[in-house]
């Protein structure tokens, strides 16, 4: 029976004045439903913004791995912050909130996650964990948003990660939620993956999915929580209690 992944991303629509932001959203989430698809695999996607959260619930009840793509910026008031943003943008709060309700979905079940850029912090802050609301240097404003981070210790994660290290974001994540623990960081300290000690969770902060690297390495990555969701190799230990983050 062929492995099914679930892909939530945020929304298919927005405002005339983000038509480039989604463009690239877009862009990025076609080359990751490929990805899975080049594996042999099926794929779904769906827009946590607008589906309700009683299809995304199901929908990951149906999937052998749930992925959590890139985005917006998660709303600070679900870590307890008020916005100090130096440039505010709108938040998208469904899909917050629907995603985090996937995220504790995969908790009970014990489903195999990955959350990439977005997808990764948003992880962090279901399970109880911050963010760093600005760090620089890893994206730029013009026509290309994507900067090569330099990342040491790739094949700790998977021996087929190979650069380059595509990231565009300007939040990262900060205090590490309860049973996460760092696995990359960037040259600059920045936390560039994450892994959960009794949960088959990965999270990564660049993006794998992009079209020029998402054969390779958003395959790998996927490879690696589907063989810990089968093998039970996070931890032979039952996974602790998790509170929903707040707000």
């Amino acid at each position: 029976m062929s492995t099914h992944v679930a892909l939530f991303h945020v929304r298919t629509r927005r405002r005339s004045a983000d038509v480039r932001y989604q463009a690239l959203l877009d862009t990025l989430n076609a080359s990751a439903v490929a990805a899975v698809e080049q594996l042999g695999w099926s794929a779904s996607l769906h827009a946590a913004g607008e589906e309700s959260e009683l299809q995304l619930r199901r929908a990951s009840c149906e999937a052998d791995i749930v992925v959590i793509l890139g985005g917006d910026d998660v709303e600070p008031s679900l870590y307890g912050q008020p916005d100090r943003r130096p440039r505010r943008r709108g938040y998208q709060r469904r899909a917050d909130r629907t995603q985090i309700a996937v995220v504790m979905e995969a908790v009970r079940s014990q489903r195999p996650l990955l959350g990439v850029c977005r997808g990764m912090q948003l992880m962090n802050v279901a399970l109880g964990g911050t963010l760093h609301q600005h760090v620089g240097g890893h994206g730029d404003t013009g026509v290309d948003p994507f900067v090569e981070t330099r990342v040491p210790g790739l094949a700790s994660l998977s021996a087929q990660l190979r650069p380059p290290i595509l990231c565009t974001h300007h939040q990262a994540v900060d205090q590490l939620a309860p049973g996460l623990r760092v696995s990359l960081q960037a040259a600059d300290g920045v936390i560039e993956a994450v892994e959960h000690d009794s949960l088959p969770f990965l999270g990564v902060q660049w993006h794998p999915e992009h079209p020029a690297t998402a054969s390779l390495q958003f395959a790998a990555l996927l490879r690696v929580v589907h063989s810990r969701g089968r093998s039970g190799s996070a931890s032979s230990a039952p996974p602790r209690s998790v509170e929903p983050a707040r707000g």
